[in-house]
Parts: structure tokens; sequence; C-alpha cells
């Protein structure tokens, strides 16, 4: 015989109706009364009818994340993956599915798609997305960006890691280790947060004493590009690399011309990539947690379908994890 929500009602020890709201999230309930129903729902092996539900609920159990599936760099990279899994748990914690759609440069038909079809419940996008045409389109459905809009940026809601605040700390580390020519190594400059570390990095380092280093966010071209700066006459004496690809090509630069680190070149990294603690030395980085980002992106974004909140701007703070890549001795030995 089917288990039905009678029988997990009377396991959890609550009414059906609440066995209801719980599952269609239409009430508030508290959270010791979910984790009993949905202990209940797990010992009994019950799901859910998923087109009863959306009938009942005008749900439809899932959000939708946006993506350019032609950016192959932010697609397939490890923290674009942690956000993702952190914006999965959110959304399983809510008994929600998350759907990805491909659809950032096509001038919002797959957002208008998604939105229209009753597909998802609210969308989380990427700030490539954000032009007034579709923010008009989009209306009050529930929606967030991952990460800072260029344009619109007070009129949306979003989310995003401080990207200027962490390369003014990445600089003035390597002011108090004693470095005086810091250079700025990596990244595709017109992308967002790329511009926002280059924004933070010269606004810290120094009218007249910038020196910013581009690369096409490779290991090889980032080796090519430090290997001609650090052997020209005015060489920087430390580097603010935008990722750890471009760390990675600076240390074999730094190899090839027998530069030691920290002792000639003192380098800082943004993310804190899984063998940035294992590269000889061991890099200094500025940790942007994308857990947290996808965490709290979710979070806003169903408080939004709950009609709890409107618009907001959540900036997450970055920190410094110092290692040995930029822990530079003083003259006297300390």
């Amino acid at each position: 015989m089917a288990v039905t929500i009678h029988d997990v009602a009377r396991l959890a020890g609550v009414n059906s109706s609440t066995v209801s709201r719980v599952i269609n999230g239409k009430a508030t309930i508290s959270p010791d009364t979910k984790e009993r129903v949905y202990a209940a729902m797990r010992a009994l092996d019950y799901h859910p009818n998923s087109v009863a539900r959306s009938l009942a609920s005008g749900l439809s159990g899932a959000i939708g994340v946006v993506v350019d599936a032609r950016d192959a760099e932010a697609f397939s990279n490890v923290f674009f993956s942690r956000s993702l899994f952190a914006i999965e748990k959110v959304a399983q914690s809510r008994g929600y599915q998350v759907m990805i759609a491909n659809g950032a440069q096509d001038h919002g038909a797959t957002v208008e798609h998604l939105m229209k079809e009753r597909k998802v419940d609210g969308l989380i996008l990427p700030p490539t997305t954000i032009r007034p045409s579709l923010m008009e389109a989009i209306g009050e459905f529930p929606y967030v960006v991952l990460g800072t809009p260029d344009t619109l940026r007070s009129d949306t809601c979003w989310v995003d890691n401080n990207n200027e605040q962490g390369a003014e700390i990445a600089v003035r580390h390597l002011q108090e280790m004693g470095y005086g020519a810091i250079a700025y190594l990596g990244g595709y400059q017109k992308r967002g947060f790329t511009k926002r570390r280059v924004r933070g990095y010269q606004k810290t380092v120094g009218k007249g004493q910038e020196t910013v280093l581009s690369t096409d966010g490779t290991v090889e071209n980032a080796y090519a590009v430090a290997l001609e700066a650090l052997g020209g006459e005015a060489r920087p004496d430390a580097f603010v690399c935008n990722d750890n690809l471009a760390a990675f090509g600076l240390l074999k630069a730094c190899r090839a011309l027998h530069l030691a680190v920290p002792q000639d070149v003192g380098i800082v990294a943004f993310d804190n990539y899984p063998l940035a603690e294992y590269t000889d030395p061991p890099l200094t980085i500025v940790d942007i947690d994308t857990s947290m980002l996808g965490e709290q992106t979710a979070q806003l974004l169903f408080r939004r379908i709950d009609n709890r909140t409107g618009n907001q701007q959540i900036m997450l703070s970055t920190a410094l994890v110092r290692r040995a890549s930029s822990e530079r001795k003083d003259q006297t030995g300390c």
C-alpha cells in the first residue's frame, strides 16, 4: 500500500495539514517540526507528488540558475562548482530542485521563457544579463544576481564578494612586508570582478605607482608576461595576482630567472585554489568564500520567493590567508 501524507503526519506526531504546509513551504513552521516531518518522510520513503504539489501551491518546486556555457573558464572552474553546490544544498533543504539554463547572452530570452512558462519560482542570474529591458520584463518575479551588476547596481538584488576590498588587503599586506614596487598580474580586464580588483589595487598602491599586467587567463601566458616584467630594468618586487593560475605562471617565471620568493619577489593571489598551500613556497591568498556566496544568494532568493524581502545588496567580506610567498623577513633577519 502506498504511503500517504496521513502516515507521515502520524509518525511525525503532527496534523496532516502541517505536513502539507511543510511540503509546500506556504507557512512559517518551526525548524523542529520541519525536521520531524522530513525525518518521517525519509523513514517512510514518502515522496510528494510534484504535479499535485504544483497545482495546489501554484509553485513549480524549482529555481533556475542562468549561466553562459560559452564562458568555459567561469563555467568549469572549482569556485563556480562550490557556489553551485551551496545553492543546491539550500534548495534541497527547502524541497526544491535546481535547474541550470544556458542563456546569459541571448538578450533575456531564456529568462523570459523560464518565467512565463512557470518552470521555476525564482532565478539566480549572472551580472552580464542585467540591462533595463530585462529588468522591466522580470518585474516582481523573484531573482537574485550572483555578482555585482555593472549597470542598475542600486536598483537590483545581488550578492557578491568584496573584490575591491580584497585587493586593498593584498596591497597593504605587501607594503607592510616591505615591498615597494607592487604590480597587478592577470585577468580579463573587461570582467566585472577583475575590474573591481584592479580598482582596489590602484587605489591602494598610490597614483603613479600602478603597473597592471593583463593575461589571457592561462598559466603559460602569465609566465610569459611575468618573465618580461621581471626581466626589465624597473622590475616589480611584488605582485597581486588575479587568480592562482596567474600566480603559478609567476612562480615559474621567478624560477627561470633565479629569483627567490619571497626574498626577491613577494606574491599574493586571489582565490584559495586547492593547490595554493602546496606550491613552493605556499601562496598567500585573498580568500573569496564562494560557498558562502552561493549560500547567501540562495537564501536571499528564497526570502524573495516567500515575499519576505525586496531588493537587497549584500557584499561579503574577504580575508587574507598568510603563507610563505609574501612573508619576507626584515633587514634584521627577524
